[in-house]
């Protein structure tokens, strides 16, 4: 009784380790045929995509994960979340989106109490400059803003018009990045008109 007891222990240890070793097999199996199919995959899409990846070959990868195609100085190709517009053809003329003249009052006692200034963004986007339209209040809210706490010591500097341009190109910019339209699109601000009274 004994020896049969033994017996059916030991068949039952032999037969567990047959179904470990099966299952261990079983499973490397399947992750070599995981494997495989994804490379197959991968490499399908690469095939498929081969002329764009010779395009992108000129890209700029930027920190903030946006991808973008600069040619001749233009953004062609940029990171998909944004809207996406045709891209101009080469060598067009840049387009201009211009603003209402803007007149404040200086922040702080100085020499002048006004600052009058027109300008206009450039982009060479053309649908970008008819939705440009739409933003006109907002645009028009955030540099109005940004005019009020300048200050006539700092504007009256050798570089003060230009460190302004930046600042307003910045924030219209930012204006673009928040209504899905991607911000370099937007390549430059010029004044028109800069008065300081």
């Amino acid at each position: 009784m004994a020896e049969e007891a033994n017996e059916g222990a030991a068949e039952k240890k032999s037969s567990g380790k047959g179904i470990i070793i099966i299952l261990l097999v079983v499973m490397i199996l399947l992750i070599i045929g995981i494997g495989v199919l994804t490379f197959f995959l991968l490499t399908s899409k690469n095939h498929e995509g081969g002329s764009q990846a010779e395009e992108q070959h000129a890209s700029a990868e930027h920190g903030n994960g946006k991808t973008e195609e600069v040619k001749d100085g233009v953004v062609r190709n940029y990171d998909p979340k944004y809207k996406q517009y045709d891209p101009p053809e080469p060598g067009s003329p840049p387009q201009y989106f211009a603003m209402q003249p803007f007149v404040v009052n200086f922040k702080g006692q100085g020499q002048a109490k006004f600052l009058a200034v027109t300008i206009k963004f450039m982009t060479h986007y053309p649908q970008l400059v008819k939705d440009l339209e739409n933003y006109r209040p907002m645009l028009r809210n955030d540099i109005t803003a940004l005019l009020r706490i300048q200050t006539y010591t700092e504007l009256n500097q050798d570089n003060g018009q230009q460190v302004l341009g930046d600042k307003i190109l910045k924030i219209a910019k930012a204006d673009l990045g928040k209504n899905n339209i991607f911000p370099d699109l937007l390549e430059a601000v010029y004044f028109d008109r800069f008065v300081m009274q």
